[in-house]
């Protein structure tokens, strides 16, 4: 039987985990600054005094949406396992994911919830990105966790590049590490674009893109 320390443990976890998912759908549906922390609370099933366990202010909070949601959305793109050495198929995913976001949700059986890794893949997309970067203005620790996610990402698409490189899928003769740094830059400018509803056929875009870099 598990210890009473360790279903400690796991319960603080839980909650921990229930208070980022909530707070990562207030923010996706009102924006960075507009749900309140009791709001956020009740959304996760959870008072204040809950919430002070984990975090000492909301800008903490922030940054572990930011961790979790970036995580699991480069997790969803990033190809992986027998596709690692296809870029092509993390650069389809990226723009998929920026198309869907503002597609209806696929429609499921009452009751069935949504699988996680899709539904948070989506939201951090849903946060409006200059809400992100005002965020970063105002906070050095959002804007330090900021980049260094932004870092974490650069490093996986690199590693994504260098294995295709290696697969003589991607073309060679421009640094993984640039093409990485590239992609990500690309991403946010495609973001951006996604954000102020700038007129873009981001098919096209994945198309050039992709002739630019595979072979």
């Amino acid at each position: 039987m598990p210890s009473d320390f360790s279903s400690r443990e796991a319960s603080k976890r839980e909650t921990r985990a229930a208070l980022i998912l909530a707070a990562m759908q207030e923010f996706a549906e009102h924006g960075l600054d507009g749900p309140s922390l009791d709001a956020i609370c009740a959304r996760a099933g959870y008072t204040r005094g809950a919430f002070y366990v984990h975090f000492k202010r909301r800008d903490e909070l922030i940054v572990a949406v930011m961790e979790r949601a970036l995580g699991v959305f480069l997790d969803a793109v990033i190809a992986r396992g027998h596709e690692e050495h296809d870029l092509q198929t993390t650069v389809e995913r990226f723009v998929a994911a920026i198309a869907g976001r503002n597609q209806p949700r696929k429609a499921v059986s009452p009751g069935t919830p949504p699988e996680p890794d899709e539904d948070e893949a989506l939201q951090v997309l849903g946060i409006p990105f200059h809400q992100i970067l005002e965020a970063c203005h105002r906070s050095v620790q959002i804007r330090d966790s900021f980049v260094s996610l932004l870092g974490e990402a650069i490093r996986r698409v690199t590693d994504a590049a260098r294995a295709g490189q290696d697969a003589g899928r991607v073309r060679g003769d421009v640094a993984s590490q640039d093409v990485g740094a590239l992609l990500i830059l690309m991403a946010l400018g495609l973001e951006t674009a996604a954000s102020t509803e700038l007129p873009l056929d981001l098919d096209r875009s994945r198309d050039a893109l992709l002739k630019l870099l595979t072979l």
